[in-house]
């Protein structure tokens, strides 16, 4: 059963989804699911926002509250870029998984389109940023996948070395003993640290709010 303070929290949540999807497709609307059967208690918020050059950004997000400190977490969620009709696959997905089954990173990045179809949706984008104007002024060269840059948490939350390291371990079967593999893997936990404690000298008062928050 989802509790009051889920719903309160979720809906605040929506809200913010609200705003966001409406700054792109005035009718977007956020749509709420109670999944019933998840332990703990837990909601999905999804929504389609759809753009004026045949694209849909597809949102999916399963949330539920900490039991450790009562805060609204995510335990998975999903961006979809889609050229076209929204059953498509994707053109790329950006996926989290809190608690991944298996060895994949718990934040990842998958592109599922052929490079033609890629090709398509660049030719035949707006004009609305520099890159995009500059890429139909140079209309001789065909884009490629290459030419874009998908965004993997900004300026401070990036991956590593090791992550990248364990990437090509896990998904191309490169060769590593037990002690380099428990290396690299304690290696991207302490790179975890870093950018935190950098996070929390630039933004101490929020540090300091967040702190007051949790149960000594």
């Amino acid at each position: 059963m989802v509790n009051e303070y889920l719903n309160e929290r979720a809906d605040e949540f929506a809200a913010h989804l609200q705003l966001i999807g409406e700054l792109i497709d005035p009718r977007f609307s956020v749509l709420k699911q109670a999944l019933t059967r998840e332990d703990p208690p837990t909601i999905r918020l999804s929504g389609n926002i759809y753009t004026d050059r045949f694209l849909t950004v597809r949102f999916d997000y399963a949330i539920f509250l900490n039991r450790d400190n009562g805060v609204l977490t995510v335990a998975e969620s999903t961006f979809s870029v889609i050229r076209g009709e929204v059953g498509k696959e994707p053109l790329v997905r950006w996926d989290y998984i809190r608690s991944p089954r298996s060895n994949i990173a718990c934040a990842h990045v998958q592109v599922h389109a052929h490079r033609d179809e890629w090709t398509h949706a660049l030719v035949l984008g707006g004009t609305h940023s520099h890159r995009s104007r500059r890429r139909i002024k140079n209309a001789l060269r065909t884009p490629r996948i290459a030419d874009v840059h998908f965004p993997v948490g900004g300026r401070r939350f990036r991956p590593c070395l090791e992550e990248i390291l364990l990437f090509v371990i896990d998904e191309f079967g490169v060769a590593c003993t037990p002690q380099a593999l428990e290396a690299l893997q304690q290696g991207m936990r302490k790179w975890e640290e870093i950018p935190l404690e950098s996070a929390i000298r630039n933004n101490p008062a929020t540090a300091v709010q967040v702190l007051a928050t949790v149960e000594k």
